[in-house]
């Protein structure tokens, strides 16, 4: 049949008869299209593969069942699974990847803060509405988005306020303030007081301790730096027998000693910092792509700042074959910056 037949079968110009039916499962090599309750609309599907036609058509239209009642448990533990699904996702294989499928999911977590619940509902619910917007801010801040990142950063502070997870807040404060990195002094400022909060789990006071630390070494305050880094390792050197929240899986002694490397490669002290940063590639798995990358990153600087050049090197290449699985944009800097400095002195 010609083509121009064909079309008029698919829209419906021709009717569609049984020869052409058995035509079509001729030229696919499928069978049962005779059978079906709709054969034009699954005409056009078939026909739409074979011409190659994106995949994305198939969409077109579909909206998703229309939602209305009482928010409960059920959608409460969903938002909360959907943080940690793209927390995983963003961990293991960079920003890029986790925000670009995360769009859907924020959006219906926030259409849920219209709908009635209780209020013991609604604070939980906020808390998990700010975690899953707190981890997409971080995945937009890995992929070098910055307008992106500060609408979703006053999402996470805004629905934080009003949850019920200290721990939770303090967190979202952390990775705010990490976003100011250009402005240490303001963002060190902004986690004023957090290391002390009795309300805050003990391994992220010291999460925040040490990246209140990180800023103030960049704002040249030496010595409170130092005083937060020990405070900061005194709380992870502690048994604590109450549970992280779900949403903090991530907060391991690997992932808190990769910051303490940062830190203490802010203030200058690199055999620390060195120490603290292969302890953390030690403890990462698969599972921790863009730390890894990270981690490796930061190591080969320290190593260049100790004029241990060949170990830069090798850290950069490393580096390299890591990033073959992770789409981080901010890792990629971060090793494109350390290569130029190594390219400088060959």
């Amino acid at each position: 049949m010609v083509s121009s037949y064909l079309s008029l079968l698919e829209t419906g110009k021709r009717p569609v008869l049984h020869k052409h039916i058995k035509a079509y499962e001729r030229a696919l090599g499928v069978k049962g299209l005779a059978d079906d309750m709709d054969r034009r609309s699954l005409l056009v599907a078939l026909a739409a593969t074979a011409t190659g036609e994106p995949l994305a058509r198939l969409l077109d239209g579909l909206v998703a069942p229309a939602e209305s009642g009482q928010v409960g448990r059920i959608e409460v533990e969903a938002v909360r699974e959907a943080a940690r699904h793209h927390s995983a996702m963003d961990l293991q294989y960079g920003g890029k990847v986790a925000a670009g499928v995360a769009g859907e999911s924020l959006r219906w977590a926030v259409s849920l803060l219209d709908r009635p619940m209780t209020s013991e509902t609604r604070k939980a619910l906020s808390s998990a509405v700010a975690s899953l917007s707190d981890r997409v801010a971080w995945s937009f801040h890995d992929s070098g988005l910055k307008y992106q990142t500060r609408r979703l950063s006053e999402l996470a502070i805004r629905t934080s306020s009003e949850g019920n997870d200290p721990t939770l807040t303090a967190h979202v404060r952390l990775n705010v303030a990490a976003f100011m990195e250009t402005m240490p002094r303001d963002a060190a400022a902004m986690l004023t007081g957090i290391p002390q909060e009795s309300g805050v789990h003990p391994l992220e006071r010291a999460n925040v301790a040490a990246g209140r630390a990180l800023h103030l070494g960049n704002a040249g305050e030496i010595r409170e730096a130092k005083n937060l880094l020990g405070m900061a390792e005194d709380l992870i050197g502690k048994d604590h027998p109450e549970g992280l929240p779900t949403w903090a899986g991530f907060l391991s002694e690997p992932h808190l000693c990769a910051i303490l490397g940062d830190s203490y490669k802010a203030i200058g002290e690199y055999e620390k910092a060195a120490s603290c940063c292969q302890q953390a590639l030690r403890g990462f798995g698969p599972e921790r792509g863009r730390g890894r990358v990270t981690v490796m990153v930061r190591l080969g600087l320290v190593r260049l700042a100790q004029g241990r050049v060949a170990d830069a090197r090798e850290q950069a290449e490393a580096a390299r074959r890591a990033m073959t699985t992770v789409n981080s944009v901010r890792g990629k800097e971060n090793l494109d910056k350390l290569t130029r400095r190594l390219d400088v002195l060959t």
